[in-house]
């Protein structure tokens, strides 16, 4: 009964179940079976799952795996298989039924009209076919909050747009392909618009940050213009935020051209569409923190391009580690180092063409709100926000001052011209031998267009040789994706937990820092290492990491 699947992994840190390239309810009920099982029976250093249309992904800590196998993948890939004679779409009952107001009237919908030319149907019919059928949410993805629905009649099918708009307002409801969904952020995208919900489908405020959730059913129902205004006002009322911020303990002079604190990430959330976030850097995090004597995941302060000016309010201890040069009063201090600061004391972070991220660390970690087990900020999801001028950030309490040590092996050297490490991904068998070895051969110019979602990579274009698309399935920090154009996108810390791009290949988690340090312009090549090694190289960093945490 249970169609053949594929193992694979995804990174070093995630092993993906894959049953094709298809959009089947068959299949898609085996999905959530596996999916069940696995969080009810977790294994030592798992973290969460992340299903989609036809695949599950699995997210564990190499360094907890246990068994018989040397390699952690292969061990998560063991139990994964003693797993698969148990799954059955019988397992799984209907989800919860939400009823989705929307209005379809004039200025809501502005691609309803195009769709009903598409179709050779009237906008009523389109509305009428749209509202009369029980969707089912397939997957979470592509936004927080953002759910797949369907199938969608054939009737009013219609294929996503040539060139997406660059922005498509939040509540809006699109129709790409056979699916259906609603934008729950403000948002670029390719779907075609045919109404909006005045509903709120992700507040990450809330205990419940979601509305939507993987196996529920959807049914929309036509609002007109007053009520769509009057659901949307009711909805967004805020209350003045009661809670004062105490004396600051560190006040920003300068905030520089983009600075945000950020943890370890989001974990837990991706079935949800969220994002990971968490430092794009991650081996100049960690080391940041190790130095200021903190636990690996305490808050720090990510400063993209420089230009950052703190003064402290008081003795703190302090580190600053990745690509950046920093003064301490106006002269120069070194990286990677612990340092002592006093009141009045300023501390500016200036560019430098090394790397294009610096990361500073305080003994007890930065304070901020927790939202969903993170300080991670994610200003497009309404959580954290990015540094202003005159803005007091507080230094959690009841820490005393401490510094560490790390080996000094473990720090990375930044290069404007990296060479970076991959293996291949699920969909590499996707390109013939030559379109292959352009991957190993090209020169990649990062582009202008680069950030926290991902780091785009201007070249010659790169094709596929198969006129098939991808469903979208699960993406991750360091995946390379090939773009219809022939460009190479690496999705990074902010990047979507699904997509539609074939994958083409994997950065090796080891140099993911020196992508993350690349800034535009900076040249790319790439070099092929095989997932066994890659697996090696994390393993042998992790060991490094945890010795120099252990005496904190």
């Amino acid at each position: 009964m249970n169609l053949a699947q594929k193992i694979y992994p995804l990174s070093e840190k995630a092993l993906c179940i894959d049953w094709g390239n298809v959009i089947d309810e068959h299949i898609n009920s085996l999905v959530a079976s596996l999916d069940k099982l696995i969080r009810l029976n977790p294994f030592l250093g798992f973290i969460e799952t992340v299903p989609a249309y036809s695949t599950l992904t699995i997210y564990y800590q190499p360094g907890l795996v246990t068994g018989e196998a040397k390699s952690p993948f292969n061990n998560v890939k063991n139990y994964v298989e003693t797993l698969l004679p148990a799954i059955s779409p019988a397992h799984q009952g209907p989800g919860n039924l939400i009823e989705i107001p929307v209005c379809y009237d004039a200025g809501f919908g502005p691609d309803l009209e195009s769709v009903a030319f598409t179709n050779d149907l009237t906008k009523k019919e389109v509305i009428d076919i749209h509202r009369n059928k029980e969707y089912k949410v397939y997957m979470m993805g592509f936004l927080p909050g953002f759910a797949y629905l369907g199938q969608l009649d054939d009737a009013i099918a219609t294929p996503r747009k040539q060139t997406p708009a660059l922005k498509v307002k939040e509540g809006s409801v699109g129709i790409g392909g056979k699916q259906t969904g609603i934008y729950p952020l403000d948002s670029p995208g390719g779907w075609q618009i045919i109404g909006r919900s005045p509903l709120v489908l992700f507040d990450p405020k809330k205990e419940n940050p979601f509305l939507l959730k993987t196996g529920d059913r959807v049914k929309f129902f036509p609002i007109n213009k007053e009520e769509f205004l009057q659901t949307w006002s009711a909805l967004r009322k805020t209350s003045p935020d009661s809670k004062k911020m105490g004396q600051a303990d560190v006040v920003v002079i300068k905030p520089g051209a983009f600075s945000t604190l950020q943890d370890g990430g989001r974990w837990g959330f991706q079935s949800f569409g969220l994002p990971l976030s968490g430092a794009m850097d991650e081996r100049a995090f960690l080391l940041a923190n190790a130095l200021a004597g903190n636990s690996m995941n305490e808050a720090v302060i990510e400063c993209t391009m420089g230009g950052l000016v703190l003064q402290f309010k008081k003795k703190a201890c302090i580190a600053v580690t990745g690509a950046g040069t920093a003064l301490v009063n106006h002269r120069p201090v070194k990286n990677y180092q612990p340092l002592t600061l006093w009141a009045k004391d300023l501390l500016e972070i200036k560019y430098n063409h090394n790397g294009i991220r610096t990361y500073i660390a305080v003994s007890g970690g930065f304070a901020a709100p927790a939202l969903m087990n993170s300080r991670s900020s994610l200003p497009l999801a309404g959580i954290g926000n990015i540094l202003q001028k005159e803005e007091g950030v507080q230094i959690e309490s009841g820490h005393s001052l401490q510094s560490g040590k790390i080996d000094h092996s473990l720090i990375m050297h930044y290069s404007p011209e990296p060479v970076i490490r991959i293996f291949e991904g699920p969909e590499m068998t996707w390109m013939n031998k030559q379109e292959t070895e352009k991957i190993y051969v090209q020169k990649f110019s990062v582009s202008h267009q680069s950030g926290r979602m991902g780091i785009r990579l201007n070249s010659m274009p790169i094709y596929v040789n198969k006129g098939e698309q991808l469903v979208s399935s699960a993406v991750t920090k360091g995946t390379i994706q090939l773009t219809p154009d022939g460009q190479l996108i690496v999705l990074m810390s902010d990047c979507h937990t699904v997509g539609g791009y074939p994958r083409v290949a994997q950065i090796a988690a080891a140099d993911l820092p020196l992508i993350a340090q690349s800034k535009p312009g900076d040249i790319i090549r790439f070099k092929k290492i095989l997932f066994p090694e890659a697996e090696e190289l994390v393993l042998a960093a992790q060991k490094l990491l945890n010795e120099s945490f252990s005496g904190h």
